[in-house]
């Protein structure tokens, strides 16, 4: 996934378990604070840190403030927020973030269907599809069926 920009005043309102809908340009993404699992989140924070060498090396995006002032700066590591029989669409080529769609859209590329989270696990091996997204360093799977 890409580095997402945000404002530092934005920055510092975001915390671990927050929900964000990121989007827009990648010359200027913007990310809003909304309901976890609601239409419009597709990212959660997992962790916020000073620099990108310092998020958990297996998260699926995370943006990076620096302040002109000062030159001191932010991070907010973000994992995709998934919710089990919901579905995303997701880029394999991750040009561009994943939305949060409607299962039943025919028109919505690349569907995946969360169908199981798995703790204490990072392998998809353990998906009942055999597909998902394993998180090495922090041992949880995420399991997705394609969605046709």
């Amino acid at each position: 996934m890409a580095a997402v920009g945000c404002s530092s005043a934005a920055a510092a309102d975001m915390q671990v378990g927050d929900c964000l809908e990121v989007g827009g340009p990648p010359d200027r993404p913007e990310a809003n604070k909304v309901g976890c699992g609601s239409h419009d989140s597709n990212f959660k924070v997992v962790a916020t840190v000073e620099s990108t060498d310092q998020c958990p090396a297996d998260v699926d995006s995370y943006y990076s403030m620096r302040s002109s002032f000062n030159g001191s700066g932010a991070t907010v590591c973000m994992d995709i927020d998934w919710v089990v029989g919901g579905c995303m669409s997701v880029d394999p080529n991750h040009d561009r973030d994943p939305i949060r769609v409607d299962c039943r859209d025919a028109a919505a590329p690349n569907r995946q269907r969360a169908t199981q989270i798995m703790q204490e696990v990072a392998n998809v091996d353990q998906c009942a599809t055999g597909l998902g997204y394993a998180y090495d360093q922090r041992q949880f799977t995420v399991c997705v069926e394609d969605v046709s």
